[in-house]
């Protein structure tokens, strides 16, 4: 009897770089880049003294871009110290980042500044984790694209206009709690280990290129992806439930082969006619996806041509035109999305999106983990970097208390005195503000040219002498020294120094 449900372990290597998508981007006021990896943090928990945080406030207030880009440069190991979250960086990017950050573009004809767009577009993450992770929800909708595709090829592949999907998925697969998909459920492909993520160049190419195209580059974006040869790095559950109107396990892992090798064939023919691909990496490629017991699949952002019915006459990609043209709609896209580590980069690139899925495997696959551990792998230690973090970490703590322990002392010496100054008589008010005035001075003084303190001091003690109550003059000879004046006045003239004793020893003279 079959059972009412069935669960599956899914495994996910990736084969070339993924990108998904999440909304968030790094920002130069929220990364850094060091030895070619990008540390993002939370401003708001940097470890700023007073002065630090004043120049942050005044750059911010002046709506300072450049300013605040330079100051997080500037206290970099501050950034890295709090940072939670750090990817691998190309080579080129890194290089462009050390060039660009806090500087202007370029100027306009009126004056204004054009500043740097150092903006990285942030694959989907886990916060708490602070790891890279594929949606299940995403994995499921380039499932469907196959299932699909599937059902039209059924139907001798009719040609279809650009709004018939939703026609379409009715009709193939059904919507809401009629789809055949409703039984099939992929949870979330979470990373078993410290999964890796890298920033690359996404570059444009165009497919064919007329006699002014030259190379056919047309932009590059900043966008940080799953790192490729990663083996069985992410793992999902598969949960089928029972239903007539649903499909099996085989009947998912067949839709899968059918469409995306038919993809990656045909893709990969075309960027080694163009020579935007390595012959080997696309060779070695070759062999992972013919194994036994693997099925292929694309995600991410990667192009419209993995995203539709497959076939001539398929008018679903819309093509925008030059300016002040309509757009028109094509069985194809006519350019490439490809990964590189410089801006410039023309071949020995990377296509996006490619990964292997496992169905509870029962034994390692070591075709697949050997072509893995051959992969170019990050630069920077990880373990490296999380100890030096927390060494820098406990350091600015260290200092913040030292900090704070200063201020607290200070703020309770102020309260002390003025506690103290609350409670003296104005006579006593009169020798403190004496004292503070000797203890201010920052120029010495000498009684052989007229010392000013020396002059006050003696004029203080007199008046005490002739005029003050019992407590008030014993006050006067326990605030004003001879060390205190001498920390001061340089005693030259030869009685000075006894005539102040003198003078004080009046001061408890009944």
């Amino acid at each position: 009897m079959k059972k009412f449900m069935q669960t599956h372990k899914v495994y996910l290597t990736p084969l070339s770089p993924i990108h998904i998508g999440c909304g968030e981007d790094f920002e130069p006021t929220n990364y850094v880049i060091d030895n070619e990896t990008l540390f993002n943090f939370e401003p708001s928990h940097l470890m700023l003294n007073e002065r630090e945080k004043t120049d942050l406030l005044n750059a911010v207030n002046r709506l300072d871009l450049l300013a605040i880009q330079r100051f997080f440069l500037n206290h970099k190991d501050k950034a890295i110290a709090n940072s939670e979250y750090f990817a691998d960086v190309a080579e080129g990017l890194a290089q462009d980042y050390k060039n660009r950050v806090g500087k202007v573009s370029q100027r306009e004809s009126d004056g204004n500044k054009v500043i740097n767009n150092l903006s990285i577009e942030r694959t989907a993450f886990l916060p708490l984790q602070h790891l890279p992770y594929i949606p299940g929800s995403g994995f499921k909708g380039a499932l469907a694209t196959a299932l699909l595709d599937q059902a039209h090829q059924a139907k001798n592949n009719p040609k279809v206009n650009a709004k018939d999907h939703s026609h379409l998925l009715k009709e193939y697969i059904g919507e809401f709690e009629e789809s055949k998909l409703r039984h099939v459920k992929f949870s979330d492909f979470i990373p078993q280990s410290l999964a890796e993520s890298k920033v690359y160049y996404s570059l444009n190419f165009k497919k064919k290129l007329g006699k002014t195209d030259g190379k056919g580059r047309a932009m590059a974006l900043r966008r940080e992806c799953i790192s490729m040869g990663q083996y069985r790095a992410f793992q999902s559950q598969l949960t089928l439930t029972k239903s007539q109107n649903t499909f099996s396990l085989t009947e998912l892992i067949d839709a899968l082969k059918k469409f995306y090798l038919s993809v990656f064939k045909k893709e990969m023919e075309l960027l080694q006619t163009r020579n935007l691909v390595s012959v080997q990496y696309v060779k070695s490629l070759e062999k992972l996806i013919s194994l036994p017991k693997v099925a292929l699949i694309r995600l991410g952002k990667n192009g419209a041509d993995s995203k539709t019915y497959q076939g001539e006459n398929i008018a679903q990609i819309k093509i925008m035109g030059a300016k002040g043209t309509p757009p028109m709609f094509k069985d194809s896209s006519t350019t490439v999305w490809l990964a590189g580590t410089s801006s410039t980069q023309q071949t020995d690139l990377l296509p996006f999106g490619w990964a292997l899925i496992e169905v509870d495997p029962t034994m390692e696959n070591e075709a697949l983990k050997t072509w893995c551990e051959a992969q170019p792998k990050s630069k920077f230690d990880r373990s490296e970097i999380l100890a030096k973090r927390e060494a820098q970490k406990a350091e600015q703590a260290r200092l913040q208390a030292e900090a704070e322990a200063k201020r607290l002392a200070e703020q309770q010496a102020e309260a002390e005195k003025q506690a103290l100054l609350h409670s003296l008589s104005n006579n006593q008010r009169l020798v403190m503000d004496f004292v503070e005035k000797v203890q201010t001075t920052r120029e010495r003084q000498a009684d052989n040219t007229g010392s000013t303190l020396l002059r006050e001091a003696q004029a203080l003690i007199e008046s005490a002498v002739e005029n003050w109550d019992v407590s008030d003059r014993k006050f006067v000879q326990a605030q004003i020294t001879l060390d205190l004046l001498k920390s001061k006045v340089d005693f030259k003239k030869k009685d000075t120094e006894k005539n102040l004793r003198k003078s004080l020893n009046k001061l408890v003279t009944e």
